[in-house]
């Protein structure tokens, strides 16, 4: 797991972020996304959201996250979160509990929002071609307590 760590760093760096300190917003949080479209929401379909329950400690991210298409049809029933924060900005690597997929996005926070976006999967799923749910990218909201 250091060797995706060591990547993060140098995301980290090439997005020009500096200084490894904690700063502003924290990540800790339930924080959510309705994948739905307007017609599904209307005609209450269910599920459709993809979610990350973050844990901030210092420099550090622990957590985990899930995604379910509409009508509950596909789901990822949840899979680990580790991370690095640089001021607003984390790289997380997102294993996903269906398949063991593995990628690596940044995290940035903006005025209470997450937006999330996966720059790279670190290793395919299995079995090959089933998708890993893993969100591509999205504007999250914090839920309410």
């Amino acid at each position: 797991m250091s060797r995706y760590f060591a990547r993060a760093a140098v995301v980290l760096c090439a997005a020009g972020c500096a200084g490894w300190s904690v700063a502003g917003e924290q990540f800790t949080g339930s924080w959510y996304i309705d994948l739905r479209t307007a017609a599904e929401k209307k005609s209450g379909v269910k599920c459709g959201r993809a979610y990350f329950e973050l844990r901030q400690t210092g420099d550090d991210i622990a957590g985990s996250h899930g995604m379910a298409t509409a009508s509950c049809g596909r789901m990822n029933e949840g899979g680990p979160v580790r991370g690095v924060v640089v001021g607003r900005t984390a790289v997380l690597v997102v294993t996903s509990g269906r398949n063991d997929a593995i990628a690596m996005g940044t995290a940035t926070l903006s005025n209470g929002k997450l937006k999330w976006r996966q720059i790279e999967e670190i290793r395919a799923g299995s079995p090959e071609g089933d998708s890993p749910l893993i969100l591509g990218s999205g504007i999250l909201a914090r839920s309410k307590p």
